[in-house]
Formats: C-alpha cells, sequence, structure tokens
C-alpha cells in the first residue's frame, strides 16, 4: 500500500519551481509529494470567476481528491516553468474548459510550502467544460450568495479561510454596480 503522502490529488507527477519567501525563484526543483528543504515554496493560485450576471463560478472536486466532493473557486499550483498567470490560465482552461488571458491580482498569502495567489477574471458567456478526474459538478453562485455558500460544510475549508482574509478586497469588486437587497 501506497502511503497518502506520497502522492496525493489524483496521483499526478507534478514539478514545480522553487521559490523563497519572497517569490524570488531558485535554481530548484520540487516534486509533488516529495519531501523538501525548508523555506522552499511553490506557488498556487485561486481563480474568483465572474460571468457577465456577477456570479462566481465553483466547481465540485471529484471523489478521488483531497477533500473529496467538496466545492471550490478553480485552483491548482504552478508548474516548472509557468508564472502565476501563465499558470492561472492553464488551470482554469483545465479545470472549467474556460480561456482567459485577463488575471487581476487579489491577495496573496502564505501557508506550509505554498504561495497563495488570489486572483480574478471576468468572463462573457463561458462555456463549461469539466476536466476529468478533476471536477465533477459546477454552479453559478450569485455574488449576494457567495458568503453564505462558502460558508457551507462542503466547501473547502482553507480555500473559505483565504477568501474571508481577503473579503476587504474582493467585496467592492463583487459589489461595485450594486449592494444585495
Amino acid at each position: 500500500m501506497m502511503p497518502n503522502n506520497l502522492f496525493n490529488e489524483v496521483h499526478k507527477y507534478e514539478v514545480f519551481d522553487a521559490y523563497d519567501i519572497d517569490e524570488n525563484k531558485l535554481d530548484m526543483d520540487m516534486v509533488r509529494g516529495q519531501t523538501h528543504d525548508e523555506g522552499l515554496y511553490h506557488i498556487v493560485v485561486e481563480i474568483l470567476t465572474i460571468n457577465e450576471k456577477n456570479q462566481i463560478l465553483v466547481t465540485k472536486r471529484h471523489a478521488r481528491k483531497n477533500y473529496p466532493l467538496y466545492w471550490e473557486i478553480t485552483g491548482g499550483s504552478i508548474l516548472k516553468g509557468e508564472d502565476t498567470f501563465l499558470g492561472a490560465e492553464r488551470e482554469l482552461k483545465e479545470e472549467t474548459g474556460i480561456q482567459s488571458d485577463q488575471f487581476k491580482l487579489l491577495y496573496k498569502t502564505v501557508e506550509h510550502d505554498a504561495l497563495f495567489r488570489g486572483l480574478l477574471t471576468t468572463v462573457l458567456n463561458p462555456s463549461i467544460t469539466l476536466q476529468a478526474d478533476e471536477t465533477i459538478d459546477y454552479q453559478w453562485v450569485d455574488a449576494c450568495d457567495f458568503i453564505e455558500f462558502i460558508n457551507r460544510t462542503d466547501f473547502i475549508p482553507t480555500t473559505r479561510r483565504r477568501i474571508q482574509h481577503a473579503w476587504h478586497v474582493i467585496e467592492p469588486i463583487l459589489f461595485k454596480n450594486e449592494p444585495c437587497l
């Protein structure tokens, strides 16, 4: 039996560029599931995707992933050779089928060995194509219902915490036109 920490998610072999805490790229790699020296980080993006109706895209994780069948916003680790925005573009396309190359940085935070980068993209009339073994369902959540949605017990708690921590940045973007009634 293979230990849980050797492979996570859907047993992918992924290689990341290593960074220091200040997001300076180092001349070394990190491999998903392998131990590495303290002080090495990889970049993870979380993408708040908003449509023309001011709704936020959430996807449901595959049963074989960590946090099985939980809801989340699109995200993932940036692969070797990618920058934050190129990695966000790839993750969004892979997991949802949405193509966007316009991202705005909303927040930065550090957890364990990950430099989390929260990004925003706005899309018009998107067509969703779910990625096998990654996402199994999706919903467009009205901005006025988003906080209630992420507080559900089946939304990834670590993602919820990062969104709540950055809410002072996210809220004015979601409600720039009109507040909830």
